[in-house]
């Protein structure tokens, strides 16, 4: 019972203080009907066929004290975890990014954006390419952090950077996504 009062109380200084928020979200205009990426959003490597074309992805909703944004894509259906892109430092007045925004120059990232190693090796976006007649998910994560940037050294795997974010995080909005099904490609990432 005291606990409850607890929280109660908490809960009702927040509302006073004005600190509550709806929740942060994410979505893509650029998925299928049923939540599949694409095949032109598929890796372009592997055999996969696709022109690793990243997403156009849309947020809000996160904490008012959020400073900037962090982007990581996963690949929920590989034992480790496989990381398809992650970019940090996005501005926190910043809520979308474009379809291609993942090309490996950065070209098209908002100024300040740094795009760090996928797991596939190369800097950005790294599209899906699971194994023949397979069919993975995806969980596409923005989360709200609270710093202006992370001093990180985007060549270091990615898998190291994102425990940082993690520190860091105040919310996080998700998406969750499908791969196409390839039924002639030889690729996938590691098992």
């Amino acid at each position: 019972m005291i606990r409850r009062l607890a929280i109660a109380s908490t809960l009702a200084t927040s509302l006073a203080a004005g600190d509550v928020h709806a929740g942060m979200w994410l979505s893509s205009p650029d998925l299928a009907a049923d939540g599949t990426l694409t095949a032109s959003q598929a890796w372009d490597r592997g055999g996969c066929g696709g022109r690793n074309l990243s997403p156009a992805l849309r947020w809000g909703g996160e904490a008012p004290t959020a400073k900037s944004f962090a982007l990581i894509i996963m690949d929920a259906d590989v034992k480790k975890g496989f990381r398809h892109w992650m970019v940090f430092n996005i501005p926190a007045g910043v809520h979308s990014l474009a379809a291609g925004a993942g090309a490996p120059d950065g070209k098209a990232l908002p100024k300040g954006a740094v795009q760090a190693l996928n797991d596939f090796g190369p800097k950005g976006y790294g599209g899906p390419c699971p194994p023949v007649g397979q069919t993975h998910r995806y969980v596409f994560t923005i989360y709200a952090l609270n710093k202006d940037t992370l001093d990180l050294n985007p060549d270091q795997p990615a898998g190291a950077l994102e425990s940082l974010v993690l520190t860091h995080a105040l919310d996080k909005g998700r998406l969750l996504a499908k791969s196409p099904r390839f039924e002639a490609a030889p690729g996938g990432p590691p098992k």
